[in-house]
């Protein structure tokens, strides 16, 4: 296994244990998601790595019994793409302002992450659909 793919998995364990904290060991101090041009312009240039542990903080408390796997791996010089599933309950607080209603939640994604010296760097993609209670959000 690349040293990027033990990153990578470090940085995945300690997500599903509920350590977002890990956000600011793993992700550099000049990580640059390419996902802010379009969702956020006003945030370039900012340090995002406390949205990461927001959305992980969120979705625990939203999801309980949250579970995150990752779902295929593909890795090419310093470029790791990863397909990502979160599923739970929404037994717990909101979730991007949706309500609790006891339904499950499946959530998937695809992260394509530049990592270098042991952090990642860059990041592309995100979540394709958040599907709860019903509603893509």
């Amino acid at each position: 296994m690349s040293e990027n793919l033990r990153v990578l998995g470090k940085y995945s364990a300690a997500m599903e244990s509920g350590d977002s904290d890990a956000v600011y060991e793993f992700f550099s101090e000049d990580f640059h998601s390419h996902v802010t041009e379009r969702v956020s312009p006003e945030r370039v240039g900012t340090d995002l790595r406390g949205d990461e542990q927001q959305w992980w903080q969120q979705a625990r408390s939203a999801f309980p019994d949250m579970t995150f796997t990752v779902d295929l791996l593909v890795e090419s010089g310093d470029l790791v793409v990863s397909n990502w599933t979160v599923k739970g309950t929404h037994s717990g607080t909101p979730f991007y302002d949706v309500p609790a209603s006891g339904e499950p939640v499946t959530i998937n994604g695809t992260a394509i992450l530049r990592i270098r010296d042991g952090q990642i760097v860059e990041h592309w993609g995100g979540p394709h659909c958040q599907k709860a209670h019903g509603l893509i959000l």
